[in-house]
């Protein structure tokens, strides 16, 4: 992606803009000069982004190109992008390869980057993209692809129960089509459907046990957005179905039903969950991180936030109560555009302003930035990150953009070019390109040395909670409340309800001993005799069965 955009401001305004921004910034960015001779050399999130839209892993030459061009950007970690819409840039893995992209036969490109970033030094992330499933105008070529056995077959969405696709009630257009089904160039999986969520479920887990990968990204975990800014999404049939079951209303919901907005973002939360503990379940010390939607205008109150009220994704919640490791917040924008560094200042000083249990790592967009609103934004998103959290750069092949009358540039209003890579890492090392241009005024340079990312201490410290529920003939009880309880002792979330397929997720459990209580989706309470133990770094397991021949009591296994 490349972006090429001339400022709409004439001189005299500009400048006013420029003074008013440099004026709101200010504090920040002299705190940042003040304090980076301490912080060059301290921990901190530096990640690259190896999308692989863009970047070539085809065969181990150009997984060599990407290792070296992180390196020589003095990146830590590599968010490496393994799946794009339903397919496996690795060998070991349940999806088809990736149509349209030359791999070497036989080549593994995530098992070449494992192991030439580890030998850099550099760790590695495995990302994969989850909601969208299909983009191109053309079927899958490969039978076994999702979207050809859940989605589309032969120009027509797939009937009942297989079909796994959400969809939005509006008319078509505005950025949708195919009766709903497709939302740009994109066909989405609903989350809301039991067979979606466990399939994901799985294919995170496959990855993870047979890769030994630093840590997994789930991105795009969320529901897409509606056309003009409704909340119409979700339609799946299973999913309405599970909904109607739950709470007894007839009839499909309205796209602003307070119940049905709950339920939609109890669906993302409580996947997040399952994939983060089924994850830590086969390595404790795995990183789980997630991408966050930060579309919009910055919180006030994040309950309006785009994030929280269309695509339904709390990850405020999750970033408070240990859900994840590491939230990444996706503050994409342009810096030489007022409306949009405005909304990129905002958006930091909340982050700043709200630090969470778990640290933020704020993602850049760099292929939207000129090389000097890049270095300007990584200096303010790693202040507002703190200590603890750091920067994702977006990305190691859409590395800048050139912009039309600069008003960052040095001096201010020139026509910067789209730079050459070498111009990146130089400027990250230097604050010059190789030629010697200013491209960052502020020293000492940004990533002028390497450094390790910080650690992750509350790992060592909590344990996690994984189990079923279950009726007297073994199907699953779903929507039932979960409380862990135990007099003086965290227990984690307090809202932990199971999903379509029974299962519940509790993470971040102080160890210790724990009664488990449940509510059922009618409001019936059950008592238990379950007594579970949650011990640091492990994951328990536990199965509960309600049954109706002893009322109000649950047995477990």
């Amino acid at each position: 992606m490349r972006v090429q955009a001339t400022s709409p401001w004439d001189g005299h305004n500009r400048l006013q803009q420029l003074i008013r921004r440099f004026a709101a910034c200010l504090l920040l960015v002299c705190a940042v000069a003040a304090e980076s001779a301490a912080q060059d050399t301290a921990p901190r999130w530096r990640a690259g982004f190896v999308d692989t839209f863009n970047s070539r892993v085809g065969n181990a030459d150009e997984v060599a190109t990407v290792v070296a061009r992180a390196v020589a950007w003095n990146v830590n970690v590599l968010y490496v992008q393994v799946r794009r819409r339903g397919d496996a840039f690795y060998l070991d893995g349940s999806e088809p390869a990736p149509e349209g992209v030359t791999i070497d036969g036989g080549f593994d490109p995530l098992g070449d980057l494992l192991s030439k970033a580890r030998a850099a030094g550099l760790e590695v992330h495995a990302l994969l993209t989850l909601g969208p499933v299909w983009h191109l105008n053309t079927a899958p070529q490969d039978p076994r692809h999702v979207f050809t056995r859940h989605g589309l077959q032969g120009g027509r969405a797939v009937e009942g129960a297989e079909n796994w696709l959400t969809r939005t009630l509006q008319p078509d257009g505005n950025g949708t089509s195919m009766e709903g089904y497709r939302f740009g160039s994109d066909y989405w999986l609903d989350f809301g459907h039991p067979a979606a969520a466990n399939y994901v479920v799985d294919l995170v887990t496959r990855l993870v046990e047979r890769y030994p990968v630093d840590g997994v990204r789930l991105d795009a975990l969320h529901y897409p957005e509606a056309p003009s800014g409704s909340a119409s999404i979700g339609y799946n049939a299973v999913s309405v179905a599970r909904f109607q079951a739950r709470t007894g209303q007839p009839g499909v919901p309205g796209q602003d039903d307070g119940r049905w907005s709950e339920w939609r973002r109890e669906q993302i939360t409580a996947l997040t969950r399952r994939l983060a503990i089924s994850a830590y379940a086969v390595r404790p010390s795995l990183v789980v991180s997630v991408s966050a939607v930060a579309a919009g205008a910055a919180p006030g109150d994040p309950r309006g936030t785009v994030a929280f009220s269309r695509t339904f994704q709390d990850w405020f919640r999750w970033a408070g109560d240990g859900s994840v490791d590491v939230i990444v917040p996706q503050v994409y924008r342009q810096e030489h555009v007022a409306d949009t560094a405005d909304e990129f200042s905002a958006w930091t000083a909340w982050l700043a302003n709200n630090p969470g249990a778990r640290p933020f790592v704020i993602g850049l967009g760099a292929y939207q930035n000129s090389l000097e609103g890049l270095l300007r934004q990584a200096r303010v998103g790693l202040a507002a990150a703190g200590q603890q959290g750091g920067v994702s750069i977006f990305s190691l092949a859409a590395t800048n953009a050139p912009v039309v009358d600069n008003p960052l540039s040095l001096p201010a209003g020139r026509d910067t070019p789209q730079r050459a890579v070498e111009d990146v890492a130089a400027g990250l090392r230097t604050g010059r390109t190789t030629g010697g241009q200013v491209v960052d005024p502020i020293q000492p340079p940004l990533f002028a040395v390497s450094v390790p990312r910080p650690a992750t201490p509350w790992k060592g410290s909590v344990g996690h909670v994984l189990g079923r529920l279950e009726d007297g003939t073994g199907m699953p009880v779903d929507g039932a409340q979960v409380h862990l309880d135990a007099a003086g002792r965290s227990t984690g979330p307090d809202d932990v309800v199971s999903d379509g397929s029974g299962v519940f997720a509790t993470p971040a459990v102080a160890p210790g001993s724990y009664r488990v209580h449940l509510v059922s989706p009618a409001g019936g309470a059950y008592t238990s005799d379950c007594t579970i133990e949650v011990s640091a770094q492990n994951v328990t397991r536990i199965t509960l069965t309600v049954d109706a021949s002893r009322a109000g009591v649950a047995s477990c296994r």
